[in-house]
């Protein structure tokens, strides 16, 4: 078995229900569009229950987008490739991928996330450390269409492609225990192995 990605049998009560057409998604890319939206947002409070029956909650959501016939950053999302994992809903772009990598060539960098419209929010700020790579110095050692539910690692260096004539929408959630510690892959896998297809 694979330690990249699984997919997850939810049924669609499960799925986020957020408006994606109230966000303007003119002339941005996978970099410079973020939304950190609150829990509340998703609109679908048996996710968040579900959950919670499994010992998990989330305390940090994020959603993407990348246009029509592009690609996301190479990055991992720490410096330490600490397994962290991530609850993956897409949205439109069927025939999307997530692609995983291998470098020998990366660099650190700081980010910092989130503006005046998340100040409503509880996650208004985030700034970090991850690792990037350029796609010249680096090769795709796993790759997957996850138009389907999945858990995902990104602890490893990782990147969206969108072939598609589509916009490609991505939700994730940063599982964590009920004390809001971070779920890394091999506990994730255990607390949701009934729904791990």
């Amino acid at each position: 078995m694979n330690n990249f990605c699984r997919e997850l049998n939810f049924s669609s009560e499960l799925y986020p229900k957020l408006d994606l057409s109230k966000y303007d998604t003119e002339g941005y890319n996978w970099a410079t569009f973020h939304k950190t939206p609150a829990p509340s947002e998703l609109n679908n409070n048996y996710l968040f229950e579900y959950l919670e029956s499994l010992g998990l909650s989330c305390k940090w959501i994020e959603l993407f987008y990348a246009p029509p016939k592009s690609d996301g950053i190479i990055h991992c999302d720490n410096t330490d490739y600490i397994q962290y994992t991530k609850i993956y809903f897409q949205f439109g772009a069927e025939g999307s991928t997530l692609r995983w990598w291998d470098s020998k060539k990366i660099r650190k960098v700081s980010t910092s996330v989130g503006g005046d419209k998340d100040k409503n929010t509880d996650y208004s700020s985030h700034e970090v450390d991850i690792l990037v790579s350029d796609e010249k110095d680096a090769k795709i050692i796993y790759e997957k269409d996850l138009r389907n539910p999945h858990i995902v690692n990104v602890g490893k260096l990782h990147s969206p492609h969108n072939p598609t004539n589509e916009k490609r929408f991505v939700i994730t959630l940063a599982i964590c225990d009920l004390d809001g510690r971070r779920i890394l892959w091999d506990e994730a896998i255990d607390k949701l192995s009934n729904n791990i297809i």
